[in-house]
């Protein structure tokens, strides 16, 4: 199942979402989509707060009290997966949606072929994404590790330390390889990045860079050696950049 929260302050705009919402949804019989309607944001941080969970927030910028940036910082809080992608008047906002992790925004008025194929894009991409897995040779057992489900990477005591989405760690058995070796499978993915010598991390986690940190989703705090801050903080954008891109294709 996949799951859609649409937010937006004007009913003209919500009746335009949701009925297109309907029409792909009927357009893909084969696949299981369901979704939630909130005429503001504190009504979705409300559900939110309560534990409801969406696949992936159709969130409107400007709205009163609390806008579409803020509420995705509120989303990105409490939820470490989910695809956020912003409603716009301007493109103006590519900057803040970079900020909060979002991996597209619409210009609207809103294009039926421009939604439809973000939306197949990023649900094909969540499935490719759940496929991939790392085996890792734990302690007594050997664990099948989604590499969506692993924030980071962390080489300590001669030993891969997996960080997860959950908020545990999984750690290996002694290694006798070095790190760059031992994880260089998944490094070949470009959702990882190398951020220093015992340090990997998934893009798709991070909060926000700052101050030679990065804040990962599960709220782990990453050092960044100040010579690579600037490599990294670089490379963390193109990601960002390249996933917009890859979901315009064809728009």
């Amino acid at each position: 199942m996949f799951t859609i929260a649409v937010c937006d302050d004007f009913p003209e705009e919500l009746n335009i979402i949701k009925a297109l919402l309907n029409m792909y949804r009927n357009e893909r019989p084969g696949m299981d989509i369901h979704y939630g309607v909130f005429d503001s944001s504190e009504q979705l941080a409300d559900a939110l707060g309560a534990g409801q969970r969406f696949n992936l927030y159709l969130l409107d910028v400007l709205m009163p009290k609390i806008d579409g940036i803020a509420l995705a910082q509120q989303i990105r809080a409490v939820d470490m997966d989910a695809t956020v992608v912003f409603l716009t008047q301007s493109e103006d906002y590519a900057l803040d949606a970079y900020r909060v992790s979002a991996m597209q925004y619409i210009v609207k008025p809103i294009n039926k072929g421009i939604l439809f194929t973000i939306l197949d894009k990023i649900i094909a991409g969540q499935k490719q994404e759940e496929e991939l897995f790392y085996v890792l040779s734990a302690p007594g057992r050997t664990v099948n590790i989604l590499y969506s489900s692993i924030v980071a990477i962390e080489y300590i005591g001669r030993a891969l330390r997996f960080h997860l989405t959950n908020g545990q760690y999984i750690e290996s058995k002694t290694i006798r390889s070095a790190f760059s070796q031992a994880v260089a499978e998944i490094v070949k993915d470009k959702r990882f990045l190398s951020v220093h010598q015992s340090f990997v991390i998934n893009m798709t986690h991070v909060r926000e860079l700052h101050n030679r940190f990065i804040y990962m989703n599960n709220n782990l705090e990453v050092p960044i050696p100040r010579p690579k801050f600037v490599t990294v903080k670089n490379a963390y954008l193109r990601y960002l950049a390249e996933i917009s891109a890859k979901l315009c294709e064809g728009a």
